[in-house]
């Protein structure tokens, strides 16, 4: 599928403008002393997921070890350096955050133009047949070019220097900008407290997001981890940035990955679906758009009373789509991701009426101008108003005996009774084909 359906404009559909972020000197996002803080060390396997790494009295955590629960491996220390060198290829600059599988790295891509790219492991382990088995099952990866989905370049081997395992990374586009998660925490009110973001512009970027999905979607894929943290806006554009979720909707061997509070309920026992990736759409949309207390705890799978929230009952077309993109039953959300952004649309025009005072309507996708009324034929005023199919002879004198009779006064009875019904209809004014 060619990626032309999403070379749109800029963020926002044209109908709102959403600020830009710029592009910063990529050298300024690397960390200058990577750490990992105790209290997001957790176990990197996926049905254990145990604290790791925490202090106890005065002794701080160990940045290395195993898991108390299950005994797997565990690091938090980077590892690679800056100025090593990946696949001969690309040359590490250094560490931009660490997410599940360990650290994201900075690297220039020396054999391609000294472009800019994101090196991120695939394992924690150093089990070379599963590492191969990864790549190999990764590399559908590399397929994808869609214009809000970050690029995936290769897929590359390194041999740790200090530890003697072979690991695997993923070679990704660089995207510069900020997440929808920086965004929000930047807005803060004069007391402090934080500024949820307008509406419109949280429905500006579900919207893009939307498009992303969609994409996915057509080539049996689903993303599966959609959320604040995984979606980067740089100058005009919104992108996905993380790809580590991706499975193919046929997989059913593969580990699950998602985040609580955003999640779709029934994941855990029936997998991940386009509804569940559509569910998790809604909750971005609401953690954006107002104070979202409880979101992974009280409210972890539904939405606080709208009139608890003012810009629930302020835009009830908003919530509308929330509690049918986040129904319990997944088959009364939306069907398609496209379906989903078409409505999105529409609560975006209509949120921005209510803000201008003028209406911003569209081309319907459903109905067009009628080009010709069906079994209507509008002929000259020659005595036959209009010929609604055929009509017998007997009508149209009927209508001229019609018109012989002395205009009545609103409520006399006529003198000589009930005028005939078929020729009162006649004599209506001409009907306007539109």
């Amino acid at each position: 599928a060619s990626n032309s359906s999403s070379q749109r404009g800029r963020l926002g559909a044209g109908l709102v403008a959403v600020p830009d972020v710029p592009r910063p000197d990529p050298r300024t996002a690397v960390a200058s002393d990577p750490r990992v803080p105790e209290r997001k060390r957790f176990c990197s396997r996926a049905e254990c997921g145990a604290p790791v790494g925490r202090s106890r009295g005065e002794r701080p955590g160990r940045t290395e070890g195993f898991c108390t629960k299950c005994g797997h491996p565990y690091s938090f220390v980077p590892k690679l350096r800056a100025g090593e060198v990946v696949h001969g290829q690309y040359e590490v600059v250094g560490c931009l955050a660490h997410g599940g599988l360990g650290w994201v790295y900075l690297a220039v891509d020396r054999a391609v133009s000294d472009r800019w790219v994101v090196l991120k492991g695939l394992l924690d382990t150093g089990d070379q047949d599963a590492m191969e088995a990864a790549i190999s099952e990764r590399r559908f990866l590399a397929e994808i070019e869609h214009a809000n989905i970050v690029r995936i370049y290769n897929f590359v081997e390194h041999l740790d220097q200090r530890t003697g395992s072979l690991d695997g990374y993923i070679v990704m586009e660089y995207v510069g900008g900020k997440s929808l998660k920086e965004l929000a925490n930047e807005r803060r009110t004069p007391e402090g407290r934080r500024d949820p973001l307008p509406v419109e512009q949280a429905c500006a970027y579900g919207i893009e997001a939307l498009e992303a999905l969609g994409h996915l979607h057509s080539r049996n894929l689903l993303y599966c981890d959609f959320k604040v943290d995984n979606a980067i806006q740089t100058e005009g554009q919104l992108k996905l940035i993380d790809m580590g979720a991706v499975r193919r909707m046929d997989d059913e061997e593969s580990a699950i990955y998602g985040t609580v509070g955003y999640q779709a309920p029934e994941v855990a026992t029936h997998g991940p679906s386009v509804a569940s990736d559509l569910y998790t759409v809604a909750r971005t949309l609401a953690v954006l758009t107002f104070d979202f207390q409880g979101y992974t705890s009280v409210y972890a799978d539904s939405l606080p009373d709208p009139h608890d929230v003012p810009v629930l009952w302020t835009y009830e077309s908003f919530y509308r789509l929330l509690i049918r993109a986040t129904d319990p039953d997944p088959t009364r959300r939306f069907a398609t991701a496209e379906e989903m952004a078409e409505q999105l649309t529409g609560v975006l025009r209509e949120v921005v009426a209510l803000q201008s005072g003028r209406p911003h309507p569209a081309v319907s996708t459903l109905f067009g101008p009628e080009l010709r009324v069906t079994d209507t034929e509008v002929v000259p005023d020659d005595g036959v108003v209009s010929r609604l199919g055929e009509r017998p002879a007997p009508v149209a004198r009927a209508l001229r005996r019609a018109r012989t009779v002395p205009e009545l006064t609103a409520g006399t009875p006529p003198a000589h009774g009930a005028p005939d019904q078929a020729a009162a209809a006649l004599a209506l004014p001409m009907p306007r084909v539109d």
